[in-house]
């Protein structure tokens, strides 16, 4: 399957960052920021972010965002030790 960056679903869509950002429900410094991969999309805006650009969110590529927090699901991993 084909994937698309944030960036380029949007522009897939016909949209400009300011629009989009309305739409999605964020201003547009913090899409851009989604879009840059500075911050990590949260899973209902991502969502929102698929419906506006009428795609799936599977064929959405999200940048890996080192901002030193855990993803919800990493935190309750527990680390087995042998």
């Amino acid at each position: 399957m084909i994937k698309l960056t944030l960036a380029a679903a949007r522009v897939n869509a016909g949209l400009k960052q300011e629009q989009a950002a309305k739409l999605i429900g964020v201003t547009p410094k913090t899409l851009g920021s989604y879009e840059r991969g500075n911050t990590a999309i949260p899973g209902y805006r991502l969502k929102r972010a698929a419906e506006v650009y009428g795609i799936p969110e599977d064929m959405i590529k999200l940048p890996v965002v080192d901002d030193g927090e855990y993803d919800e699901d990493e935190k309750n991993l527990q680390v087995s030790t042998f």
